[in-house]
Order: structure tokens, then sequence, then C-alpha cells
């Protein structure tokens, strides 16, 4: 703990066709929504703010983003709080967060080889496809 300020760093993992510029520009104006915040503008000294990328992942573009606030109980509500906004901007502006997934894909002949790969791609649908109670 510090005695007089905490810095919150996070990142947060999109998909590679987001628009990284885009995504700047909405962090920030997440970081001027929390600093006029009745309940934690005065607790954050620095607003929210993306440094950049983080990482380039198997399946995401980690973004990482930070704040100065006061330490103790501000900056985990801060950071709880920036998060939820930030959900709640990137799904208004058609920005995906990145989760893994998994695609199967056959040789692309035509042939058996090929129904074979589809039939256990189906059985493994059926394996994880939840039951209807009828």
């Amino acid at each position: 703990m510090s005695r007089d300020w905490a810095v919150e760093k996070f990142n947060v993992g999109v998909t590679y066709d987001t628009d990284i510029d885009k995504a700047c520009k909405i962090v920030k104006k997440v970081g001027q929504e929390l600093k006029a915040d009745p309940e934690l503008g005065a607790g954050i000294i620095e607003p929210l703010k993306m440094q950049g990328v983080q990482a380039l992942g198997d399946f995401a573009i980690q973004l990482r983003m930070k704040m100065m606030t006061q330490p103790g109980d501000v900056q985990y509500m801060a950071r709880r709080r920036a998060l939820a906004l930030i959900k709640k901007a990137f799904d208004a502006n058609g920005i995906n967060f990145a989760y893994p997934t998994v695609q199967v894909a056959g040789g692309g002949s035509g042939g058996s080889n090929d129904v074979a790969n589809a039939a256990v791609a189906q059985k493994g649908l059926e394996l994880v496809k939840p039951k209807v109670a009828g």
C-alpha cells in the first residue's frame, strides 16, 4: 500500500478486428465519466487511460489500462466501476471482448476424411449440448 496514491493497472482482451484508436477514445471517455462520478471522483487522482497494446495473444489483443487513485477501498471500487463502464461502452460501440474458441476444419478435399471430421465435430457438439427435458 502507498501513503498518498495507488496505481491501478489491468488488461482487457479484445478481438483482433478491434479498432485500437476507437477503443482508446472510449476508454478516455470512461475515465472522464469516472472522474465526474460524485462517489468516486474525489478519490481519482489521474483518470483512467489506455496505455496501449500490452500483448498480442493467441486469441486476443490485450489492452493495458491504468488510473491513479487514493489508496484503500477507492482504488478497488474505481477498478470495478471502470470495468463495468468499459463493458457497457464497448458493447454499445461494437467492440468485442475476446475469448478462446475452438475451430474444427477439414482438409477441404470433399472425401471420406471430411465426412469423418464432420461426424466427430457433430458428436462433440452433442456431448456439450444441454439436454432438454421433454
